[in-house]
C-alpha cells in the first residue's frame, strides 16, 4: 500500500483522462438487476470528474486464481499542479460471484446447485451484495518528518478527527495511522494517513443510487483535501510539534 514514506511527492504525468466516462452507453444497467464492475468503475470516474477531482495512478486488476477484481486510484482537486505533496487514495474489491450476478442475475447461483425445476427458497429473494470503498488521505511528507515527538503525532491525530467532525455530515469512524522507519540508528516518522470506509449495498442494485453516492463521496473528498491543504501544508521549520 503506497504511503508518504515510499514516495515523498506524487507526479501524475499519466493522468486518467477527464473525459474517459463520456461514453455513457458503456455503463448502462444490465437486465440482471445488479451493476457490474465496469459500471461501478465508470460511475466512480464520472462522479470524480463532476466533483472536481483529477484521478491518476488508476489501476484495475484481476486475480487469475480467485477471479476477484480490484480498482484503485489516487486523486487531487483538478486545479492542483503536479507534483503534489498531499493526495487521497480510494479502492474497492469485487468478488467473482458479483460478476456472475451482474451478468446472469440471481438464477446463476442456484443453477450451480440444482436443476431449474427444483423448488428453491432463493428464487424470489435477491442476493445481499455489498462492497466497501476505502478512502485514505496521505499527509505531506514535509509536514510528517517535522513531527519529532509522540505528542506531535497525537496532536495531529486529534486535529484530523476534529477537521472531519467539522466538515463531514456522517458518522463514519476515521482512523489515523502513523508509521515510522529506522534511519541508521534513529527511528523516524515516515507517514501519517487518515481513512475510513463507505459501505455500498443498496447502490449495487440501482445505478442512479450508485452515481449519487459516488458524487457525494467525491465532493467530500475534495472538501477534505482542500481543508487538509490549509492545515497540513508544509510550514516553516519552527512548527515542529504539529500545532
Amino acid at each position: 500500500m503506497p504511503t508518504n514514506g515510499s514516495s515523498k511527492r506524487k507526479h501524475f504525468d499519466d493522468i486518467f483522462p477527464d473525459d474517459f466516462p463520456g461514453e455513457e452507453s458503456r455503463y448502462q444497467p444490465l437486465n440482471s438487476g445488479y451493476v457490474g464492475f465496469e459500471m461501478v468503475v465508470g460511475a466512480l470516474i464520472s462522479a470524480a470528474s463532476e466533483a472536481g477531482l483529477r484521478l491518476f495512478e488508476a489501476a484495475s486488476t484481476l486475480d487469475t486464481t480467485t477471479l476477484e477484481r480490484r480498482f484503485s486510484a489516487s486523486c487531487v482537486p483538478q486545479d492542483w499542479h503536479h507534483p503534489v505533496d498531499l493526495w487521497a487514495e480510494m479502492r474497492f474489491y469485487w468478488p467473482a460471484e458479483y460478476t456472475a450476478l451482474s451478468l446472469y442475475g440471481d438464477e446463476v447461483i442456484c443453477d450451480m446447485y440444482h436443476a431449474e425445476n427444483v423448488p428453491c427458497r432463493h428464487q424470489k429473494e435477491p442476493a445481499s451484495l455489498f462492497t466497501e470503498l476505502e478512502v485514505e488521505y496521505l499527509l505531506p511528507f514535509e509536514f510528517v518528518r517535522r513531527l519529532d515527538s509522540d505528542e506531535g503525532v497525537e496532536r495531529t491525530a486529534r486535529r484530523i478527527r476534529q477537521l472531519f467532525t467539522d466538515i463531514v455530515e456522517h458518522d463514519n469512524i476515521v482512523g489515523v495511522e502513523a508509521k515510522a522507519l529506522f534511519s541508521g540508528d534513529e527511528l523516524r516518522l515516515s507517514s501519517i494517513k487518515a481513512g475510513h470506509v463507505w459501505v455500498l449495498d443498496e447502490e449495487l442494485s440501482d445505478h442512479m443510487l450508485l452515481r449519487g453516492a459516488f458524487l457525494e463521496i467525491c465532493q467530500e473528498m475534495r472538501t477534505v483535501l482542500l481543508r487538509f491543504n490549509q492545515d497540513f501544508a508544509p510550514k516553516p521549520e519552527k512548527d515542529l510539534d504539529g500545532s
